[in-house]
């Protein structure tokens, strides 16, 4: 997992630069001032950032809140150059972002969220984060960040139903987040979702799993997991526990590289479009099928 948060930190670094012509798609910078600072010697503004990818001909009312796994960080830069963006992340090896249009495609914006730049930690642009851990995503602060990012997509893009969804770490904002923000958001997906905290001073990372009560939000939510998942950190029995029936088992995949990392299980590696098309299947019909892909 860490080699692909070095490639993607390295890619984003480089978008300081030349850009190039996305495919039909409409790649926008969100930047939302915060009204808090953070600094010990001189005080910056925190500010949550993103990116919303759209199609360019047709302007959706429904969007997708992405928020990625291990170390959860994007470290997106002010001036980033949207085109060159969509450019890098395909190349990115992960599923999500190699197919960066495949939810403009159903007519969904898809939209990658990073974490504010007071969570960016002192190690930062670094796969080996200090921030952004559970304290930050259970807290009332990350769910009031969320809610702001809501409303600007809605009061500058028209976006009408919000749907949350969180790979791996990043179900640790997923699901708080489907709890914290009850009515303001239409669903949730919990995708590969984390069931242990880390150990040593990675303590807080998971942290907070015994805490969440998923019976508590207010939308309908689902997990979504690969049935071999062979991450320690993220077993299916752990996930299956959690979600009853409420969960779609992705059967199959090439088990190659990290167990934990951007493919194998974990990711959905072979398996990539069955996950996708699962998760849109759902957030168009509510439907929650048992099993997908092959075994």
């Amino acid at each position: 997992m860490q080699n692909f948060y070095k490639l993607l930190v390295g890619l984003l670094i480089g978008l300081f630069h030349f850009g190039s012509q996305a495919q039909a798609l409409d790649a926008k910078l969100i930047q939302i001032d915060l009204g808090r600072e953070y600094g010990f010697f001189s005080k910056s503004p925190a500010v949550l950032r993103a990116v919303s990818v759209a199609p360019k001909e047709e302007k959706p009312k429904t969007a997708l809140l992405f928020f990625v796994g291990w170390p959860g960080l994007l470290w997106i830069p002010e001036n980033l150059d949207t085109q060159r963006f969509l450019t890098l992340v395909r190349k990115s090896g992960f599923y999500a972002m190699d197919n960066i249009d495949f939810f403009p495609s159903k007519g969904i914006t898809f939209v990658v969220v990073d974490c504010p730049t007071d969570q960016w930690g002192t190690s930062q642009r670094s796969p080996d984060p200090f921030s952004c851990s559970d304290s930050y995503r259970s807290s009332e602060q990350h769910a009031s960040d969320i809610a702001l990012l809501i409303k600007n997509l809605k009061d500058t893009q028209g976006i009408e139903k919000i749907y949350i969804m969180g790979h791996s770490y990043g179900s640790m904002s997923s699901r708080w987040l489907s709890i914290r923000l009850g009515d303001q958001i239409q669903g949730s997906i919990h995708s590969a979702s984390i069931s242990r905290a880390g150990g040593g001073r990675f303590t807080d990372y998971g942290s907070t799993v015994p805490q969440i009560d998923m019976t508590q939000a207010s939308a309908p939510w689902v997990f979504l997991h690969n049935k071999d998942d062979q991450c320690q950190n993220t077993t299916y029995s752990a996930a299956k526990a959690s979600a009853g029936t409420k969960i779609i088992s992705v059967r199959g995949g090439a088990p190659s590289g990290d167990p934990c990392g951007k493919g194998h299980y974990h990711s959905y590696q072979g398996r990539e479009l069955d996950a996708l098309n699962a998760v849109a299947n759902w957030i168009q019909t509510g439907v929650t099928p048992e099993f997908v892909g092959e075994p």
